[in-house]
């Protein structure tokens, strides 16, 4: 907290309200999707593969609106920023993304149940599951302020 002998008499709480509304508006606009390649103000989205089996992280996110943990069935084959979508590979045992990239979307294969737990700067972390035994694969976002960490994945049962 500001102390008096740092701010002029009066301004003190004005000037930390203002801070704190000015802190709040970057902040709210920085944890919905980008679907941009490059990273935000918040820094960068990245995928974590935290199991004994592979993964498969996406550069690209191609739809707009949507926010961490959000998926589709359709596979992301857009550009971003002049930005063709690539593809990175997450060996087992803690497989990243490359560090200081933006990676904005992570594939549960078809056939698998994935457990997430998604790391969000700034936020409150949360796990989701995503069920593929017997359907086609899925591709979950994870935002600019956020790590996707795969801490389970079965094609037997969910973790």
């Amino acid at each position: 907290m500001f102390s008096k002998k740092v701010l002029p008499r009066g301004l003190g709480r004005g000037a930390a309200a203002v801070t704190a509304m000015a802190f709040v508006a970057v902040l709210g606009s920085a944890t919905a999707a980008n679907a941009g390649a490059s990273c935000g103000i918040a820094g960068c989205s990245s995928s974590v593969n935290d199991t004994a089996l592979g993964a498969t992280a996406l550069k690209n996110w191609c739809r707009s609106g949507d926010s961490t943990g959000a998926w589709t069935a359709t596979q992301p084959t857009c550009k971003s920023d002049n930005v063709p979508q690539a593809t990175y590979y997450l060996s087992s045992g803690g497989g990243h993304t490359p560090y200081q990239e933006d990676w904005d979307t992570l594939r549960v294969d078809a056939g698998y149940c994935y457990k997430v737990k998604f790391i969000v700067d700034l936020g409150s972390d949360f796990t989701k599951t995503y069920d593929r035994r017997g359907t086609s694969a899925a591709y979950v976002k994870a935002a600019d302020n956020a790590d996707a960490h795969v801490v389970g994945q079965s094609s037997s049962s969910c973790p």
